[in-house]
C-alpha cells in the first residue's frame, strides 16, 4: 500500500506564494508514487473551536461543519503538509482555527488515552511550509510553536520546515533563488516516509 501525503493550504489567498509551495511539494510526492491529498482550508468552512469539552466523551467533536471532512485524513494520512503565511506575526486564521479544532485528537490521547494512530505504524513524517512579507528575525517564532504542538498532538515528527521571509507580493515566491528545489526535496522525501 502507498504512502499517502496530505497537503493543506493553510492562505486565505488562492494560489498564492504558499500555496504554490505546497503544489511543488505535492507535485514531487505524486513523482514519487505517492497518492496526494489537498485541502484549501478557506474553502472547508471551518469555525473556531467552541472550547465546550464534548470532545471528552468519546475524542469527536460535536461541531459539525468542513472539519469533518478533514478529520479522516489528519489521522490516516503519512505525511502532513501544512502550508501557510505568517499573519500578524503567527499562523492565518484559516491554519490557526484548523490547528485548535484538533482538539479531539488531544482528548483521544490525553484524556481517553487512546492511541491516535494503530500502535506499530510506521512514523508519519510533517514539514512547515510558509511565506512572511517581512524579514523580521523572529517572524516564524509564533507560528513554529503552533505547528509543533500540531506535530506533537498527531504523532507527526516534522521532516523540516521551508520558511520564506520576505516574500509577499502573489507570485513573488517562483523568483526565489532555491524555494522550488527544497519544497520538492521535502515532497519527495515525505514520500518516502517508512
Amino acid at each position: 500500500m502507498g504512502i499517502t501525503v496530505l497537503g493543506l493550504a493553510g492562505s486565505p489567498r488562492r494560489n498564492g506564494n504558499t500555496e504554490t509551495l505546497l503544489d511543488w511539494c505535492l507535485e514531487a510526492a505524486a513523482g514519487e508514487g505517492a497518492e496526494v491529498v489537498k485541502f484549501r482550508l478557506r474553502e472547508l468552512d471551518i469555525g473556531g473551536c467552541i472550547a465546550c469539552d464534548g470532545c471528552f466523551e468519546n475524542g469527536s467533536c460535536i461541531v459539525e461543519d468542513g472539519m469533518e471532512e478533514l478529520y479522516p485524513f489528519l489521522r490516516s494520512a503519512d505525511s502532513v503538509i501544512l502550508a501557510a503565511p505568517i499573519f500578524s506575526m503567527g499562523l492565518s486564521a484559516q491554519a490557526k482555527a484548523m490547528v485548535d479544532r484538533c482538539q479531539p485528537f488531544w482528548a483521544l490521547k490525553y484524556v481517553l488515552k487512546e492511541p491516535l494512530v494503530a500502535p506499530g505504524r510506521p512514523q508519519r513524517m510533517g514539514s512547515f511550509l510558509s511565506c512572511s512579507g517581512t524579514s523580521f528575525k523572529n517572524v516564524f517564532d509564533g507560528a513554529r510553536q503552533v505547528v509543533n504542538y500540531f506535530w506533537h498532538v498527531l504523532d507527526v515528527q516534522s521532516a523540516g520546515d521551508l520558511l520564506c521571509p520576505g516574500v509577499d507580493a502573489k507570485g513573488e515566491i517562483r523568483e526565489h533563488p532555491s524555494a522550488r528545489m527544497v519544497a520538492e526535496d521535502i515532497g519527495r522525501r515525505l514520500a518516502a516516509a517508512r
